[in-house]
This record gives C-alpha cells, sequence and structure tokens, in this order.
C-alpha cells in the first residue's frame, strides 16, 4: 500500500528554500511517496536553542510536503554528529522507512559508502585518537586520519548516517542529493543561502526589522517567511539563557565531569568565568581553545544548562526510547494508521499524544521522555510558545 516511505534527518532553523529543493526533489525521484521528517526540537546540533520553537517548525514542514513530523528530543538533537545519527535513524527505522534521503556536497555516494567503512576500521579509530591527543579539533583530526580528505559538513553527517544504518542493520537504503548552490556557511547565491546564513541576518543587532525580513525574503518559502515574521522579537540564541547557564554550573560544579564531551580541566574554566561578571561573548571567548570549535563549546554549555549528563546519553545511545509524532499530513495520518496493524507496533513506542505513557513507555522510557519535556520548559522559559494544539493536523 506504501510504496516509497522516505526518511529525511532535518533541522529547519529555519526552513529555506534549499530545503523545498530536497523536498520537490524527493517527489521527482520518488513517485507516490510518504515523507517522514525526524526533526530537532528545540535545540539544535550546533548547541544552540532552535531560532523558533518545534511546533512552528512543525507547521512549516507540513505546509511545504512533508508527511509526519517526528522529534528528535534534546538527548539526541543537541549531541556530536554520531550520536545525532544514530538517534535519527533509529527513528526514522522505526518507522519502516525504506529510504534515507539526504543532502550531500559531493553527491558521491559510493565514496561516502567506502569512507563510511574506513571510519569504522579499527586503524581508523587508532590515527583518530592520536591526532585527537596532539591538539587537533574532531573535524580536523577526522580529515587528517584519512589522509586530509576534505568533507563538507552535510558529507560528514552522510558519513554518519551510512554508519548509523550498518550499525542497527537496518534495511533504509540511502540516497543522496547534491546540496543545491550553496554550502552550509555560504552566503546568498541565486535566492538560496544555509540556515546558518540566514540566522545571521535574523541574528545581527545592527540592522533594522525590515532590512532583515527584506533580505531573507526571497530565501525562504511564503509560509516560512510568515511564520519568522510572525515570531520576530522571540527568535532565541544562546546567549539569552546565559544567566541559566551560569546558574547551572556553579550549582552542578562538582558534577561536571558527567557532561557529554568535556575534557578534563575545562569545568574549573567554566566554573571560574561563571564567578565572573562578564558578558556572554567575553565569557565565550575566554573558554574557548584552539582544541574546541564552536559547536562543541556550545554543546558542552547547552548540556550544563540542560543537566544532559554521559548516563543519559548511555541509555539512549544505541536505542531510542520512544517516538514523538508533532504533527502529520491526511497521508501521514493513513501511514500511522497503517503501521497500527503490524503486530510489533507496541514494540515501535510510537507517541502521538501526551496521554497513556504509562501503558506504552516502561518506567525508564517516561523518565527521559520527561527529560525531553523539560528541556522544552527550558526552552520557553526565554522563548515565545503559540498556544498549539498538540499533535498538529494538516487537513490536505
Amino acid at each position: 500500500m506504501f510504496k516509497n516511505v522516505i526518511g529525511l534527518i532535518v533541522e529547519y532553523n529555519p526552513f529555506h528554500n534549499g530545503h523545498l529543493h530536497h523536498i520537490q526533489k524527493i517527489d521527482r525521484l520518488f513517485e507516490d511517496n510518504t515523507k517522514i521528517a525526524v526533526m530537532s526540537g528545540d535545540f539544535v546540533q550546533r548547541g544552540e536553542p532552535s531560532l523558533i520553537n518545534k511546533f512552528e517548525k512543525t507547521k512549516i514542514a507540513l505546509s511545504q510536503g512533508i508527511d509526519i513530523v517526528i522529534e528528535l528530543p534534546a538527548f539526541y538533537s543537541t549531541q556530536s554528529a554520531e550520536i545525532f545519527a544514530k538517534g535519527s535513524v533509529n527513528l526514522l527505522d522505526r518507522l519502516s522507512c525504506n529510504y534515507l534521503v539526504f543532502g550531500s556536497e559531493s553527491n558521491d555516494l559510493e565514496k561516502l559508502k567506502k569512507i563510511a567503512n574506513i571510519s569504522l576500521t579499527k586503524e581508523f579509530t587508532i590515527s583518530l585518537k592520536e591526532f585527537l591527543a596532539e591538539g587537533f579539533s574532531y573535524p580536523t583530526a577526522f580529515s587528517k586520519a584519512l589522509f586530509d580528505e576534505k568533507l563538507g559538513s552535510n558529507d560528514i553527517l552522510a558519513l554518519e548516517y551510512l554508519k548509523a544504518i550498518k550499525s542497527i542493520n537496518s534495511s533504509m537504503e540511502a540516497y543522496c542529493i547534491k546540496r543545491k548552490k550553496t554550502g552550509y556557511y555560504d552566503d546568498e547565491k541565486d535566492n538560496f543561502a544555509s540556515a546558518s546564513y540566514i540566522r545571521k541576518v535574523l541574528l545581527d543587532f545592527n540592522k533594522k526589522k525590515e532590512d532583515k525580513l527584506n533580505k531573507i525574503k526571497n530565501l525562504v518559502p511564503e509560509f516560512s517567511y510568515k511564520i519568522l515574521e510572525e515570531n520576530f522579537g522571540n527568535f532565541s540564541y544562546l546567549s539569552n539563557f546565559f544567566d541559566l547557564i551560569k546558574y547551572q554550573i556553579i550549582k552542578n560544579y562538582s558534577k561536571l565531569k558527567n557532561i557529554p564531551d568535556l575534557e578534563i580541566g575545562l569545568e574549573n574554566r567554566l566554573y571560574k568565568y561563571s564567578l565572573e561578571n562578564l558578558r556572554f561573548d567575553e565569557f565565550f571567548n575566554n573558554i574557548l581553545t584552539k582544541r574546541l570549535t564552536i559547536s562543541r563549546l556550545q554543546r558542552i554549555l547547552l548540556h550544563s544548562l540542560l543537566d544532559l549528563t554521559e548516563n543519559i546519553t548511555e541509555k539512549v545511545k544505541n536505542k531510542a526510547p520512544f517516538v514523538k509524532i508533532l504533527g502529520f499530513s491526511t497521508k501521514g495520518q493513513s501511514y500511522l494508521n497503517y503501521l497500527k496493524k503490524m503486530e510489533d507496533y507496541n514494540e515501535r513506542k510510537i507517541l502521538t499524544s501526551n496521554r497513556n505513557l504509562k501503558e506504552i513507555l516502561n518506567e525508564e522510557e517516561i523518565e527521559l521522555f520527561n527529560f525531553n519535556e523539560l528541556c522544552s520548559q527550558i526552552y520557553r522559559i526565554k522563548s515565545s510558545y503559540t498556544n498549539i494544539g498538540y499533535p498538529i493536523i494538516k487537513k490536505d
């Protein structure tokens, strides 16, 4: 009945023309498809709060042709590429996707598969650790361990997707689409720009509202622009949470060593500068080192804020505790009903509401569900949430 069930791994932070191109390309390649997007919720992989909240992003995704939106919980969405990818692939596999379709700078799937296999070898792991011990950042060390093979941000994520598919023995088939016009950090070109560039424009304190919106108007689809315009003035960025971050660091100083990605000694610097009366940018630059990438430090600060520990990471690393549906179209609802007829449906732990959790999840899974809900509550402290019914249902 459902021939081509396509999985996408997205953040939509914010949704732009490149994302729409991705969806339109899928429609041209796979007829009669059902598109399922696992989407970072209120916090994203670069260690930042999402520009707009997960429900606003879900509305945009459904308006642009996505059939089901799954939330990628904070204990996946704020992690390194490996855990981010593992969690995402696990969730899409749980919904029986046939294909995982992702953007790629190289658009060379066979080359990416070969590199992914190499990166799983013992020799590669040893080489990577040696370069890390020399003080190189993870992306640089990874490149050097591959004999200076240069990879774009999307290709690095693609490697982790391919490794994740293999590690969980998923039947999903990988398919890559050439990234359109711009790279991850590139500026505008022919009405295409990266999400990073669009965020930079919107968060520029030196420009007026009208100038910012005019600059991005041709870079995002009309409905995405409407949502961004409505939420203007309520965008979220990490410095909004600075006081809460400092509070958590001071309060949990003795436990900071349990934060993922925190190297020995960094907790002392975090604590030291949290006690000083610094602006966020001063605080951040005092802690940043050549060994730390900006994204990694942002993730560490975010994990400190959310109290996301190695213990939580270990619990979810290899198996997704639940699948939380944020929204669906009429076709998406039909597919969810189709899954309900399968013998192993209860094992899939699919949540379409917050009711009856105890009938679906075990005690540990409920704890992890509540942890993710708490993360969203923290996001709301500094962000504007519109009152939206959950899940979001789009009628065709």
